[in-house]
C-alpha cells in the first residue's frame, strides 16, 4: 500500500505543528496500561504528520558518536530515530487500543530512496497499519515516511508485539533458518557496556526504563537493563557498511533475544555482491540476538 492509499485509509490523521517531546510521550505511555485487547483485537489505522522537519546536524553528530558512524554522516537507521516521538504519540492516544509499556519491537525495514541532507525541509508522516495474530500476541505496523515535496526519500516500516494470552497455538514448529556458513563468515566481537542505554537515550530520547538501569529493568521482568533495539541495529550497520563498498540502502533485520547490559556479543557476517548478512550472537552461549540483510 502506497503512503498515499495508508493517509486515505486512516480512521483518523492529525496534523501537528512540530515534533512531539519524546520525554512526554513516554510519561503519557504510562497512562496506557490500562489497556487489555482481546485475542482479535485490531490496531486502529490512524496517521500524523509533522511538516517541515530538519535534520539537525548537531543532532546527526551526538547520534553517529553513540552508534559509531562518521561525524556527519545521515545514517539508514538516522530517519526512524527522529520519527519516533511521532511513533508514541500515535501508540499513546485514547484511540489506540494496546498498552504501550511491555510492547516488543520485532522487525524493522528501512529503505533510502534518494539521499538526505541537511537544511532541507522534509514532510514526516506515520501510520499505523495491518495487524496479525500470532502465537505471542497480536503484531501490528507502523509505517514511516519521508517526504520532500511529493517525493519519499526514505521509508521504514517496524512491526512490534503487543502480548496477548489466549492467542491460537501453531500446530508445529516452524523451520529453523538456515545459519550463516562459518567458513564464510566473518567475525567482529562487541563489547555493550552498563551505560550504553542511558548513552543512547540522550540522542534518542527513549528513556524507557528497561534500558537505562537494572533496578528499573526488573520492574518490568528483565534480570538486567537491555540495549535499544535500534542502536543494536545502528551499530552493526555502522560496522558493516564498510564491506558493502557503497552506502547503505535497504535494512531488513529481525530482534531474536535482548542484549543485556553489560554484555559481550559476536558480530557474524557474510558479504557478496553488496549485501551483506548478519547475526549478532551472544557471545557467552552463542543465541542468536538478532538476524538481518543491509544491501547497497
Amino acid at each position: 500500500m502506497s503512503a498515499a492509499d495508508r493517509l486515505k485509509s486512516s480512521t483518523k490523521f492529525f496534523e501537528l505543528g512540530e515534533m512531539p517531546n519524546g520525554k512526554v510521550m513516554l510519561l503519557k505511555a504510562a497512562t496506557t496500561s490500562t489497556k487489555k485487547p482481546k485475542t482479535d483485537t485490531q490496531a486502529v489505522r490512524l496517521g500524523a504528520r509533522v511538516k517541515k522537519v530538519y535534520i539537525d546536524r548537531e543532532w546527526v553528530r551526538a547520534y553517529n558518536a553513540v552508534c559509531g558512524f562518521q561525524e556527519d554522516f545521515i545514517s539508514l537507521t538516522a530517519p526512524q530515530v527522529l520519527a519516533s516521538p511521532l511513533h508514541m504519540y500515535l501508540m499513546s492516544r485514547a484511540e489506540h487500543p494496546f498498552p504501550m509499556l511491555g510492547m516488543v519491537h520485532l522487525h524493522n525495514s528501512v529503505e533510502l530512496i534518494q539521499p538526505l541532507e541537511f537544511g532541507v525541509p522534509y514532510d514526516v508522516v506515520v501510520t499505523i497499519g495491518d495487524t496479525r495474530a500470532i502465537p505471542q500476541g497480536l503484531e501490528f505496523d507502523v509505517h514511516t515516511e519521508f517526504f520532500k515535496g511529493d517525493d519519499v526519500h526514505w521509508r521504514g516500516t517496524m512491526s512490534v508485539l503487543c502480548r496477548v494470552k489466549g492467542m491460537p497455538k501453531p500446530a508445529g514448529k516452524p523451520a529453523a533458518a538456515e545459519s550463516l556458513d562459518p567458513a564464510q563468515a566473518q567475525y567482529v566481537s562487541l563489547k555493550v557496556p552498563e551505560d550504553q542505554g542511558r548513552k543512547y537515550a540522550k540522542v534518542s530520547n527513549d528513556y524507557n526504563p528497561i534500558h537505562l538501569y537494572a533496578q528499573t529493568a526488573k520492574m518490568f521482568g528483565f534480570k538486567q537493563a537491555i540495549a535499544h533495539g535500534m542502536w543494536s541495529a545502528a551499530k552493526t550497520l555502522s560496522i558493516l557498511e564498510a564491506s558493502l563498498g557503497a552506502p547503505a540502502r535497504q535494512y531488513s533485520l529481525s530482534f531474536k533475544q535482548p542484549v543485556f547490559l553489560p554484555s559481550k556479543a559476536s558480530l557474524k557476517s557474510v558479504t557478496s555482491n553488496g549485501v551483506a548478512r548478519y547475526e549478532l550472537l551472544a557471545e557467552r552461549d552463542s543465541k542468536v540476538l538478532m538476524v538481518g540483510t543491509i544491501s547497497a
